[in-house]
């Protein structure tokens, strides 16, 4: 965001950045004056000084321009209802005789009660407006904001409440601006003998003073319930505005004194250069929340017609829109440039010999440990586990002294069907014993056990052959007539 405040002397500029509902002051630019370009309407020259403030801020988004007041009307006026209609607020402004045809006009303060209100009105020649739209329209500007100094003071110093006199003196206008809390804003034209030439051959400190009382009788009869004891803001020239005071010392007392303010997020700059460049970073406010008040309302007092106001909107928003593409195609290009370049890279490497022969080694080890693993886990689905059975044959085995394994053998698969489950060779002191241990094997694991074999061969020595085949459980088969005969 970038405030242009135009004073008469000089050309402030403010650069500033929303950060959640705080205002960071990013920059303060002293530039030169531009406001005789302004007053005399002079399109080429505000294009000349506008194209050089882009090319010190860099920027041509976000432009918030502050006029000074001396081509304003301000005025209060009574509304006689509460509607927000455009077609009343249309008929409020003729009735109080401000030409929308030649007049823009902002409504920043709307004064409520239970049937009707209070409004004050700014409202300015259009071809004012015009000539700074046209010259931000040649180098591309997107203008958000054009408001009056006054108002951008009285934001600025984010006391509503109270009530305050604005004097601006310069060298070709001298004007008070009167606010109250409960009635709005009063312009009061100030005679020439006021402008700052003019000054410098009087007592400026009793005029002054005079133009103060003036500024109350006004006010008492335009207000009814000021008090008279505002703040007192004096804008003027840099080299003047020390020199600006008044004959009494309760009316110099209250001068105002800036002081922070709490809606600021400054980080390199002094509370005296903040409160040099006040009036821009009041305008730059405006983009915060407003403060809310039982009895008015304010608003911004942006005298930008509706339809540009729309018009940056729109941008904006294109604006948005390409802004995320951009941000989205940059990454996707980023994304591809790596995988480019990384493809490259391996297109690039050169692979030893040495490495290239492991490498294929490997890969066939790979391949055969791949096949090893598919046969163990086929085996493991596939088989019984052995230490159940070895331990019921061993149980049912008599004394070692008289009986003995010469070989035992077993084919574990869970689904082999032959006859060779179980295999042992033994021998016994005793031929009962091997009858006693094919007794005991008898089980519901071990159900078919033959002797297959038996022999003398050695004095007192008998050996045998047994051999134990698995019990496979046919699933019987469904008989389909079952069910029909039970009907029958």
């Amino acid at each position: 965001m970038i405030a242009i405040a135009i004073f008469e002397d000089i050309t402030q500029i403010v650069v500033g950045k929303k950060v959640k509902n705080k205002l960071e002051i990013k920059s303060l630019i002293s530039y030169k004056s531009i406001y005789e370009a302004y007053i005399n309407r002079d399109v080429n020259s505000l294009t000349m000084y506008l194209d050089e403030i882009v090319s010190l801020t860099k920027s041509k988004t976000d432009i918030y321009f502050i006029l000074p007041d001396d081509k304003f009307n301000v005025d209060y006026f009574y509304y006689p209802t509460n509607s927000e209609k455009q077609k009343d607020i249309d008929k409020f402004l003729q009735t109080n005789n401000i030409d929308t045809n030649k007049y823009y006009y902002s409504l920043p303060f709307n004064l409520k009660s239970t049937t009707f209100s209070w409004k004050t009105v700014y409202s300015i020649e259009k071809t004012y407006i015009d000539s700074l739209l046209q010259a931000s329209k040649n180098v591309n500007l997107l203008i958000k904001s054009i408001e009056p100094l006054s108002f951008c003071a009285i934001r600025y110093k984010n006391t509503f409440e109270q009530e305050a006199y604005i004097f601006e003196i310069y060298k070709h206008s001298a004007n008070i601006i009167m606010y109250s809390p409960i009635a709005g804003l009063f312009k009061m034209n100030l005679a020439k003998e006021y402008i700052l030439d003019n000054l410098k051959n009087q007592n400026s400190q009793i005029l002054l003073s005079d133009a103060l009382l003036q500024a109350n009788a006004v006010a008492k009869n335009k207000f009814k319930a000021i008090t008279g004891n505002a703040d007192i803001h004096i804008l003027s020239t840099k080299e003047n505005i020390s020199k600006l005071t008044f004959a009494s010392t309760d009316e110099n007392a209250r001068i105002y004194k800036m002081r922070p303010n709490s809606n600021l997020i400054v980080k390199k700059y002094n509370q005296i250069e903040i409160d040099t460049y006040y009036i821009g970073i009041g305008s730059l406010l405006q983009e915060l929340e407003p403060p809310r008040l039982k009895y008015i309302k304010i608003n911004s007092a942006n005298i930008l017609p509706e339809i540009v106001k729309e018009s940056t909107k729109l941008i904006e928003l294109e604006q948005n829109i390409k802004k995320t593409s951009k941000i989205a195609l940059f990454i996707f290009t980023f994304i591809i440039g790596i995988q480019a370049a990384y493809l490259y890279y391996l297109n690039t490497i050169a692979i030893p010999d040495k490495l290239q022969l492991d490498f294929d080694y490997a890969n066939k080890q790979i391949i055969t440990l791949k096949k090893e693993d598919s046969i163990i886990q086929s085996v493991k689905k596939q088989t019984e586990p052995i230490q159940p059975i070895l331990s019921e044959i061993l149980i049912s085995k008599p004394d070692n002294n008289t009986l003995g394994f010469t070989k035992l053998s077993i084919n574990n698969s869970q689904n082999d069907k032959n006859n060779d489950w179980i295999k042992i060779d033994l021998v016994a002191t005793e031929p009962m014993k091997i009858q006693e241990f094919s007794s005991n094997l008898n089980s519901d694991r071990f159900k078919n056990i033959m002797l297959t074999k038996i022999d003398n061969t050695v004095e007192n020595i008998n050996s045998a052959e047994i051999s134990i085949t698995k019990v496979i459980k046919d699933t019987p088969k469904k008989n389909k007539n079952t069910k029909k005969e039970k009907d029958e």
